[in-house]
């Protein structure tokens, strides 16, 4: 990113480029990956859970006072036979007011101290790659966004501005299948959700400041539930307005990490919490620890509580009160990241295990870097639980096995 040295520069001085700067060189991969279920789920003809071709680009180009930037995936999905070209960033990137930092275009947001725990951070995820064994980056998923970092010596400002609502990449029955508490069944076998976006914009703003080696957030957010949770009078699935508002702290301690990180999600369009069609308001908690225990061994524990408010009321009205949440769900999750063969082994395992509804998900893999070209993976998503309607044990069929070859240029 191109600094403008403090000095304050005028319209035409910020966007008069040196077009004839050279960019850096092209870099990507090449990779497949497959994936089967362990069992076999009978509302999918197909039990590959991951059957994917991905040829993917970056570059970045300096002018004048702009940095370009580019990252770009074509795929084909074999499950879901279909051809997909994602930007997952194209964006200008320039400073201004000698303090400030701008992002403008599509982009890749995160933030918050969660370890796949997503409390402040409002950003779309895509879910499907949580289960179907994709590179980890491809949780977040990409949007167009204005982002604008400001540097004060009290605290600093990081805002994103999506001019039009970004969803969740959700599960909706075309991959995996999952409860539906109308029904009393597992669904899917095809896309089974047709809900419209909202068309409405999302504001979130961090402020954030380090002190004594503390790192402090504060996190705002208006907009929708990322996923359409709720229900429409016509019980159709929508998205409802929801404002967050929280804080995160994050220090060294012992030896290791330490974090906090607290949300409160307000359903706007259910504030008395007797509206059967609308999430209610629900308070997130957060503390983590992670830590070397011995050389090359990291393991991290996270404790996470969801509390839904007016819980009282929401049993009261529910259309479906014997399968609604506990007003309390308390998650632990265990990752454990073990590194040999002079760092081109890796071993990573990631648990989530919950205290209130005894199901669970465990994310095996392992990788090896044979030189840096060839990069080979094999995982196993093993999902499974007492009942069939919670959290992770809906997803009990979805549990599989698979691989990814990577090739590196």
């Amino acid at each position: 990113m191109f600094c403008l040295n403090g000095k304050l520069k005028s319209a035409e001085d910020l966007w008069e480029d040196d077009w004839g700067e050279e960019s850096s060189s092209w870099i990507g991969f090449l990779e497949y990956g497959f994936g089967n279920r362990f069992e076999k789920d009978l509302l999918f003809n197909d039990q590959a859970s991951l059957n994917e071709a991905r040829f993917y680009l970056e570059n970045e180009w300096q002018t004048k006072s702009l940095t370009w930037k580019v990252k770009t995936d074509i795929s084909y999905d074999g499950v879901l036979n279909k051809w997909r070209f994602v930007a997952r960033e194209l964006t200008a990137n320039f400073s201004a007011f000698g303090n400030s930092d701008f992002k403008i275009g599509r982009q890749v947001s995160t933030w918050g101290t969660g370890d796949l725990l997503f409390l402040n951070d409002q950003f779309p995820k895509a879910w499907n790659t949580f289960f179907n064994g994709r590179d980890d980056v491809y949780i977040k998923s990409a949007a167009n966004a204005i982002r604008i970092t400001s540097y004060f010596d009290l605290l600093n400002v990081d805002l994103v501005w999506t001019p039009e609502f970004a969803a969740d990449d959700y599960i909706n029955g075309d991959r995996f299948s999952f409860f539906s508490p109308q029904l009393g069944q597992n669904i899917g076998g095809l896309d089974v959700i047709d809900e419209q976006e909202p068309s409405a914009d999302e504001i979130a703003v961090r402020l954030f400041k380090q002190h004594k080696g503390i790192e402090y957030a504060v996190y705002g957010y208006k907009g929708f539930d990322k996923r359409p949770l709720g229900l429409t009078t016509n019980f159709e699935q929508t998205f409802h307005k929801r404002n967050v508002i929280g804080v995160s702290v994050r220090s060294a301690l012992g030896g290791g990490i330490f974090n906090f990180e607290i949300a409160y999600e307000n359903a706007l369009q259910d504030p008395k919490g007797d509206n059967p069609l609308v999430n209610n308001s629900l308070t997130k908690y957060l503390v983590g620890y992670e830590s070397e225990w011995l050389p090359k061994l990291n393991i991290g524990f996270q404790l996470y509580r969801e509390s839904i408010q007016d819980y009282a009321k929401l049993i009261a009205n529910s259309t479906t009160p014997n399968l609604e949440t506990e007003k309390n769900r308390d998650w632990l999750t265990n990752r454990i990241r073990y590194t040999a063969l002079q760092d081109k082994l890796t071993f990573n395992l990631f648990s989530f295990y919950s205290l209130t509804d005894k199901d669970y998900f465990l994310r095996w893999n392992l990788n090896y870097r044979q030189n840096d070209q060839w990069n080979y993976t094999l995982g196993i998503n093993q999902i499974g639980g007492p009942e069939t309607n919670t959290f992770f044990a809906q997803f009990e069929k979805a549990s599989n096995a698979y691989f990814r070859v990577r090739y590196i240029f």
